[in-house]
């Protein structure tokens, strides 16, 4: 008897042979080995803790169930990070970054220092969506919103295009208060250290859970960003006292990307099915029991993500603004 040969094996067969091969190589391209987590920030801050609850939790969720390891990249509010990330780091998802969620605004706010493209930066998904905070420290007698507005103190930030610069520069120059604004700072554990020495009074654009554990030395005064904290519905947001309608306009565009907090993106040129795989895998486990009840030893994170492909389309919707819109967010942050 004759063996069949391949051009007798009916069509659909060979078609289904075809696609199967097919889906088999796009399988096994997107096997991940070690992936290194960048932190913008330095060590014992937000973005440092989220990274590494991350990186205990994501490779089980990623073909080839990787490694993954953080390391810290401080500089600039996660400015010099971005920079890499859109420049020098691989492509091929064995680097991904922790970034402000400032950092696609940043060539509206300051274009001078952030000369990139934003919509250049693939983004993964971020971990929360709760306004941030205006603290101060109890030693600093600045525990009122009238206080926080009228009297002269120091706010510690990082770099200038940090969310805890830009946020208390929308508040400073929003409602005409006195403070001034100290930057240089690694990150938010660093500036709370600072804080309880007495070199700075406090800080802006710091989530509930950082500060929980810690209410018995500081005064929370305010919120800044879209909702309310779950722990404290009550507190008075800064932008809506805000008169000026432009101005107003302004601020709630800078207060824009507190709706994706603590997000993670990749390089520019990452093949789809990696960032895909990514992007799953974070959606996966953010719905897992075992990751969830460690986000919970975060001292009351609300896990509540955005995905990657949602942060893209609200970043390109919100930067086609009103040009005057961005002028007065730049006048804001001066």
């Amino acid at each position: 008897m004759n063996c069949p040969t391949v051009a007798r094996l009916p069509r659909a067969f060979l078609l289904g042979f075809v696609w199967m091969l097919a889906a088999l190589t796009a399988a096994q391209a997107v096997e991940f080995k070690t992936i290194t987590i960048k932190v913008g920030y330095g060590a014992g801050g937000n973005y440092d803790l989220s990274s590494r609850l991350i990186a205990r939790h994501l490779g089980r969720f990623l073909p080839g169930h990787p490694d993954i390891i953080v390391q810290n990249v401080p500089g600039g509010g996660s400015l010099k990070l971005t920079k890499m990330m859109l420049g020098s780091e691989p492509a091929d998802g064995s680097v991904i970054a922790s970034v402000s969620e400032a950092m696609p605004f940043a060539p509206t706010f300051d274009p001078a220092n952030a000369n990139f493209d934003p919509l250049t930066m693939q983004w993964i998904g971020a971990l929360s969506s709760e306004p941030c905070l205006c603290v101060t420290s109890k030693a600093s007698g600045i525990d009122t919103v009238e206080k926080f507005l009228t009297q002269e103190f120091l706010i510690g930030a990082s770099g200038k295009n940090s969310l805890s610069y830009i946020a208390a520069a929308m508040v400073k120059n929003g409602l005409n208060a006195k403070f001034g604004i100290v930057t240089g700072f690694e990150g938010s554990a660093d500036i709370l250290v600072a804080s309880q020495r007495g070199e700075v009074a406090g800080l802006c654009a710091l989530p509930y859970y950082g500060i929980a554990d810690k209410l018995d030395q500081f005064n929370i005064l305010g919120t800044i960003g879209p909702g309310t904290v779950a722990a404290a519905p009550t507190l008075p947001h800064f932008s809506d006292q805000i008169k000026d309608p432009l101005t107003r306009r302004a601020a709630q565009f800078i207060e824009f990307s507190r709706g994706f907090y603590l997000p993670l993106m990749a390089p520019p040129g990452i093949p789809r099915d990696t960032l895909d795989a990514l992007r799953k895998a974070y959606v996966e486990m953010s719905k897992d029991p075992d990751f969830l009840a460690d986000a919970a030893k975060m001292g009351g994170i609300t896990v509540d993500i955005t995905p990657g492909e949602e942060i893209a389309t609200q970043v390109a919707q919100e930067l086609k603004a009103d040009p005057a819109v961005f002028e007065a967010a730049r006048d804001l942050l001066k």
